[in-house]
């Protein structure tokens, strides 16, 4: 939970659970190549990697004025059965009753919740499994604010709309006086009002909130994270696209002249930022991984899995016991360690083993060559015995690990001519072809060309010391 003064409001972002989805609808006709530079994948979690799935937030903000508690949205609640945690991917909860309690709260006490729109995870919180198992309003003493517009769609959903307008999450609110029906703009209090917008869904709202001088933009899913900034950057899943189009170069424009925050539902990253003229954030409030979080992270179970000539692992979850294989091409030379988050809410960690053989971990200066390279003269072509270049950090009966020094002219499926002196005794000089295997900066693992080098019996008593 974190929380920021606005002028005399106080905005605090509350738990309204985390999911994993595709990153393919979250921006639409943008190749992932684009995207993925600003918002990537989890490369430590070969399961999101290979289904493209990335991280988001659900983030209620709880606006304290002077006199009034106003919340917009109510994240995922907590209806969802345990196959639509599954299919959402849903890593994180919902825990927004308990983060009010933390700021000396009750959900008794909200006087008006604003809802965006009725997407399930926006108004999934509007709804709640109380102690006895039953539902309930989970607000019961606020005022509702809704678009006539978006409540008309909610109650009468079409092929497509019914995918997210889920009617178990409004059956505590429709024939109540806790739902208040606005059509177009509306001031909820003094310093916050909607405006209807539209654009991702019919009746899509925004709130602007002012205090002093002191202005913010929630723009919900017209604006879900500052990635989202470029106009033409949009989901697949707005129903309006070009109208979203307009409606974001206004608000965006109009918010850079007003010097405002910009709030996010949606962003795993932040929380809230000011932007300039060039979409670049100059100022932000950002969402930093908490010490429970990273000690939590510290004592979940490992597991230690050796890798398949084909780079292919087999992932089995501990607790739901879920088998499946993965591809570790990408993390061949670089990546050892990666965390899973397996659809039954259990996070575990692996160790990759790429190495086929046992290898020596060593610290010797060595010289190389490229292969297209003269070395020494041209009758011997032997790799001259000059100042060293490298230097060789590991062997094994498969290859070397080295680092090169100084300038790095080394790239994948290089072959290169590696001379270097074994530390034992007596010394040896050793001559080797290798071809580079991985490039990580300046360091690159090789593997020997099958007729070049030493003997196996050579190296086999070197590595037994």
């Amino acid at each position: 939970m974190k929380g920021s003064k606005l002028g005399d409001f106080e905005i605090f972002w509350l738990n309204g659970g985390e999911f994993e989805l595709d990153g393919g609808p979250w921006f639409g006709v943008v190749p992932k190549s684009l995207w993925a530079e600003k918002y990537p994948v989890d490369e430590n979690n070969p399961i999101a990697l290979e289904e493209n799935y990335i991280k988001f937030l659900n983030c209620p903000l709880l606006i304290k004025t002077p006199d009034l508690l106003v919340l917009v949205e109510t994240g995922l609640g907590n209806k969802l059965t345990d196959k639509q945690k599954q299919v959402y991917r849903v890593t994180k909860d919902w825990g927004l009753p308990g983060d009010l309690k933390k700021i000396g709260l009750t959900r008794q006490d909200i006087d008006y919740v604003i809802l965006t729109h009725c997407d399930f995870d926006h108004a999934g919180g509007i709804v709640m499994i109380n102690s006895d198992e039953g539902e309930e309003l989970t607000f019961p003493n606020a005022k509702h604010i809704v678009q006539k517009l978006e409540w008309e769609d909610a109650m009468h959903p079409n092929r497509r709309s019914a995918n997210t307008y889920w009617e178990q999450n409004f059956s505590k609110l429709k024939d109540t006086d806790n739902l208040q029906l606005i059509d177009g703009d509306f001031e909820i209090c003094r310093g916050i009002e909607v405006e209807h917008t539209g654009g991702h869904t019919r009746g899509h709202q925004i709130v602007r909130i002012q205090s002093g001088k002191a202005i913010a933009y929630h723009l919900a899913d017209l604006l879900p994270t500052h990635v989202h900034f470029n106009p033409l950057w949009i989901m697949a899943y707005d129903n309006y696209p070009m109208d979203v189009i307009a409606l974001k170069e206004k608000y965006e424009a109009r918010g850079l002249k007003e010097n405002a925050w910009f709030t996010f539902y949606h962003d795993p990253s932040m929380y809230a930022c000011k932007f300039d003229d060039q979409g670049r954030v100059v100022k932000q409030i950002a969402n930093k991984t908490s010490l429970k979080s990273a000690e939590k992270k510290e004592k979940m179970p490992v597991q230690d899995i050796n890798v398949r000539k084909d780079n292919t692992i087999t992932l089995s979850c501990p607790s739901c016991l879920n088998v499946r294989d993965v591809s570790v091409d990408k993390y061949s030379g670089s990546k050892h360690f990666l965390t899973v988050n397996c659809p039954c809410g259990v996070t575990y960690g692996v160790k990759l083993n790429f190495r086929q053989q046992y290898r020596k971990e060593v610290s010797i200066g060595g010289f190389y060559t490229l292969n297209d390279e003269k070395t020494g003269s041209s009758q011997t072509a032997n790799v001259p015995t000059g100042p060293i270049n490298c230097r060789i950090t590991d062997i094994s009966l498969g290859g070397l690990g080295i680092t090169i020094l100084g300038r790095m002219r080394v790239k994948l499926g290089d072959k290169l001519r590696v001379k270097f002196t074994l530390d034992k005794e007596p010394p040896e000089i050793i001559e080797k072809d290798v071809i580079v295997k991985s490039v990580n900066n300046n360091n690159i693992g090789s593997a020997f060309i099958e007729e070049s080098g030493f003997s196996d019996r050579t190296l086999g008593f070197y590595l037994l010391k």
